[in-house]
């Protein structure tokens, strides 16, 4: 009988990792998972410990039935750990948030996602004969952790396996949010998980809810629990559009203030009732890092 080995890499991520513990390894129903960091020189300049971080998947087959059987048995399982990551390390281990590392120009490239343009070359063609500069500048997205990640993520995904179905829920909208958090798209699966999050938390009225968070979280808040489920309610881009039916007015639209303040404690309050119900230690993240 022939048999073999079906294995499933990650894309790399760039990956700061200061640790001196070994890197993690774990079987989950006959699947091995594991994960693997190489320092890359490329980014020694920038800071001596960035490197590549993926984890790794396998496990024996028998035959072309288990091997698609397999497959989605796999699939699932980067599925849950994608959610995980959120609470292990701030973001879905799929998309993480960017940072800039070190001294950095802004400057127009000519990229424009899903076009292409002749911006170089017409760059090209304008400074010809003339002295002038070329400036460079790096972008990397990366993340900053003092742990190895896949163990805090295999403990939460065992948690949210387990979750009653309203939890997995709200970790589900949290994760879209993320995903999408370029779009109209995140501010709506954020109402719909503050919904949630106002309905599970303690307490009959606003106020009384958000007393009874512990104070290292009412600290961090930007402002009040009931002005960000008002933002929700009364502005362009979230849950309601329309303000007067009459003649159709619309409701405002976020400003640059209000849009920071309600990713930032809509993000908050979700994490702390996700990692309540899950019974996980709480991660305060900084943009950027884990």
């Amino acid at each position: 009988m022939n048999k073999a080995i079906l294995k499933y890499k990650s894309d790399t991520k760039v990956y700061e990792i200061q640790s001196d513990n070994a890197l993690y390894h774990a079987v989950i129903n006959e699947l091995s998972i594991s994960e693997e960091f190489l320092i890359n020189e490329n980014f020694k300049h920038i800071s001596p410990p960035l490197g590549d971080y993926r984890l790794i998947i396998e496990t024996k087959v028998n035959d072309s039935p288990e091997l698609q059987s397999k497959h989605f048995e796999i699939k699932k399982i980067i599925q849950e750990i994608d959610r995980s990551w959120l609470y292990a390390c701030g973001h879905p281990f799929n998309k993480k948030i960017l940072s800039f590392v070190g001294p950095y120009v802004d400057f127009p490239d000519g990229n424009i996602c899903e076009w292409t343009s002749n911006y170089s070359e017409a760059e090209k063609e304008l400074n010809k004969g003339k002295p002038h500069i070329v400036i460079s500048s790096e972008k990397v997205t990366h993340s900053s952790l003092s742990y190895w990640p896949l163990k805090k993520a295999l403990t939460v995904r065992e948690a949210y396996v387990a979750a009653q179905e309203h939890v997995v829920a709200l970790v589900d909208l949290h994760f879209f949010a993320l995903k999408v958090e370029d779009s109209y798209s995140s501010f709506f699966f954020l109402a719909k998980a503050m919904e949630l999050v106002q309905a599970m938390l303690p307490g009959k009225t606003d106020d009384r809810k958000e007393k009874k968070l512990p104070d290292e979280f009412k600290s961090r808040l930007k402002t009040s629990l009931h002005n960000i489920m008002e933002l929700a309610n009364t502005r362009y881009e979230i849950r309601h559009i329309v303000k007067k039916k009459q003649n159709c007015t619309l409701h405002k639209r976020l400003n640059n203030s209000e849009i920071n303040v309600y990713k930032h404690d809509a993000d908050l309050l979700i994490r702390f009732v996700v990692c309540r119900e899950l019974a996980i230690p709480w991660l305060f993240q900084k943009r950027g890092n884990c």
